[in-house]
């Protein structure tokens, strides 16, 4: 066989493969191809451009044309056939995928990625299903489903997306962005794997932090026993307490009312929450900047309130600041 009769059979093998995944459209089939519209598959059909190797490739990359130039059953079937393969496929069960995960689509010689976003709905479902069930259970009227299964038409909506995946378990991702596996192997029934949370206990409360008024300090005031209630948290540290604050020092960070949790045993550095104690009993949370030989530096997150500095002497004790709880986590004893 010479380069014209390959040619001319490669020609008919390609009008016969328009006729079977766009119903003759060629307009359609050259953008499944990827081109802007069907003027270069015209032009092979004429015989004034060959069918190239990298076009076979490219056609028998689409869904249903696997290997259709190699295939003794790529020739064209008669009208009523043809009518058959493009009727409505009945589905019944939705939530099956049409695809699988290792289909044709996973595997196309064409870059999902380089594809506009109804070219892979195409791709994926254009010789799975008929546009008159596709409309209804995307919602669509006939007239989109039918240019979106020929890769043609407005570009659909990230609801309709979602849709097309929960009804034919089709990655609504690799749809929208080309990226990932088109197939959708689990859906609805994912493993439930929670992380557990380790180490929750009781974190008794201690007393009261101020948080600020007009930058200075207030004492503590320790209740009576050993603590005021408690305050459900995961702490590691066996000698965590909590503070109930008052004050808007570290507004928005620390809202009045809420409770700092502290762990003692937890080293700190700049920029974490502390709780700062002086030796005459005076409390406070502020945020630790940094220190200096002989001298701590704090700052607070409202910047109405200027940051100030204590020397060692003054301090009795400064604590890492853990976590922050909203009043609710509170319990009585």
């Amino acid at each position: 066989m010479n380069d014209h009769e390959l040619n001319k059979l490669r020609a008919n093998l390609l009008k016969a493969a328009i006729d079977r995944a766009t119903e003759g459209n060629v307009s359609a089939f050259g953008r499944r191809l990827g081109y802007k519209d069907g003027a270069f598959v015209r032009q092979m059909l004429n015989g004034s451009r060959p069918v190239t190797e990298k076009t076979i490739r490219q056609i028998e990359a689409i869904p249903g044309l696997k290997g259709w130039f190699s295939s003794t059953q790529s020739a064209p079937r008669p009208e009523a056939e043809h009518k058959s393969a493009t009727a409505d496929a009945s589905i019944s069960a939705p939530n099956k995928p049409v695809i699988e995960t290792t289909s044709d689509a996973a595997s196309d010689n064409l870059d999902p990625s380089r594809m506009t976003v109804v070219q892979r709905v195409s791709a994926a479902l254009a010789s799975k299903i008929g546009p008159a069930e596709f409309a209804a259970v995307i919602g669509v009227s006939l007239e989109a489903a039918k240019e979106w299964l020929n890769g043609a038409g407005a570009e659909p909506t990230l609801a309709h997306l979602i849709k097309i995946q929960e009804a034919y378990g089709v990655n609504s991702v690799w749809l929208a962005k080309g990226k990932g596996d088109p197939g959708v192997e689990i859906r609805f029934n994912d493993d439930w794997k929670p992380i557990p949370i380790t180490n929750w206990r009781p974190v008794p409360v201690v007393g009261n932090a101020q948080l600020g008024d007009d930058g200075y300090w207030a004492d503590l005031e320790y209740p009576v026993g050993h603590g005021d209630g408690y305050v459900d948290f995961p702490s590691r540290d066996p000698n965590a307490y909590a503070l109930k604050c008052k004050g808007d020092s570290m507004r928005p960070r620390i809202q009045p009312g809420e409770f700092v949790i502290v762990e003692p045993g937890h080293p700190y550095q700049p920029g974490d929450d502390v709780l700062v104690k002086s030796k005459d009993g005076r409390v406070m949370v502020k945020r630790y900047l940094y220190s200096t030989p002989g001298r701590l530096y704090l700052v607070s997150v409202n910047d109405a309130h200027a940051p100030i500095s204590l020397t060692d002497d003054e301090i009795d004790k400064v604590h890492f600041v853990r976590a922050i709880c909203r009043p609710s986590s509170w319990r009585p004893d």
